[in-house]
């Protein structure tokens, strides 16, 4: 596919590169940086600092180069990597203390979200439906379903009570937060369009299989970077428990398979 604003998006993507570098070297490598947050936080941070810096900005440059010369799958990788940053820097913005790279978070934040605007659109714009073959839709609307009914309940099993008995729950009091910003994004926008984009694959609908595309993209960067901060928590010696670690990495490695499984029915440009 072509990119309608590609001079735009190379601009945005090359800044928000550097920004997502600086703030990732920051707190992956300097321990002040989180020197106000709960060492805990400021442990699960660096651990996603680092998987930012040495996986997320390479892969985003990559695949937007990649993108910009037609390459479709690389244009569904690019918009999962951008969405994977949004939803990020929405929880650095909101959910970690003051510090001097707070207005890096916010540009990050606006950079990734106004690409992942103009690559949405773009997106939009084609007959995406049209691009991939006898995809296993079925399959992939299924683990969709599957993810985002296991984080409702796993949400909504610590609000419900705190709600019932108005209490504040463990992990916004422990942490010192006036709400947990994780809780917010998830129902609020990452759950809810885990469901959409599995209804609308399911119909073969042109914005599922995008929905379902970046999504998977999504879960897989998310997943590694939460097996990161966990074994930050560990290198820190802060937990020993590697059981979260273990159930990340095996959710990675299932969406990487459903990854891999609908992106091999897409098909090349000269016959779709």
């Amino acid at each position: 596919m072509n990119f309608t604003h590609v001079k735009t998006l190379r601009i945005l993507t090359l800044l928000l590169a550097l920004s997502l570098s600086i703030v990732s070297i920051a707190g992956g490598f300097f321990p002040d940086t989180y020197e106000r947050d709960h060492p805990s936080m400021a442990a699960q941070g660096a651990g996603q600092d680092l998987v930012d810096l040495f996986l997320v900005v390479p892969l985003l440059l990559v695949t937007f180069f990649l993108a910009s010369r037609g390459n479709r799958k690389a244009a569904l990788v690019y918009a999962g990597t951008l969405a994977y940053i949004m939803y990020s820097f929405v929880i650095y913005c909101f959910g970690v203390y003051f510090n001097q790279l707070f207005l890096l978070y916010c540009l990050t934040l606006s950079l990734s979200l106004y690409a992942f605007i103009l690559v949405f659109a773009d997106l939009k714009k084609q007959k995406v439906e049209s691009w991939f073959g006898q995809a296993p839709v079925k399959l992939i609307s299924l683990y969709l379903g599957f993810v985002a009914l296991v984080f409702y309940v796993l949400w909504l099993k610590s609000v419900v009570p705190a709600i019932l008995q108005n209490e504040i729950p463990p992990e916004v009091s422990d942490y010192r937060l006036l709400v947990n910003p994780v809780h917010v994004i998830d129902l609020v926008f990452a759950l809810p369009a885990l469901l959409i984009g599995s209804v609308w694959i399911w119909r073969r609908q042109a914005t599922g299989f995008i929905i379902a595309s970046l999504s998977l993209v999504f879960m897989v960067l998310l997943t590694l970077a939460l097996a990161a901060m966990v074994l930050m928590l560990e290198v820190r010696g802060i937990s020993e428990d590697h059981t979260v670690a273990i159930v990340f990495g095996a959710l990675s490695l299932a969406s990487v398979s459903m990854l891999l499984l609908l992106f091999r029915k897409i098909l090349p440009p000269s016959t779709a």
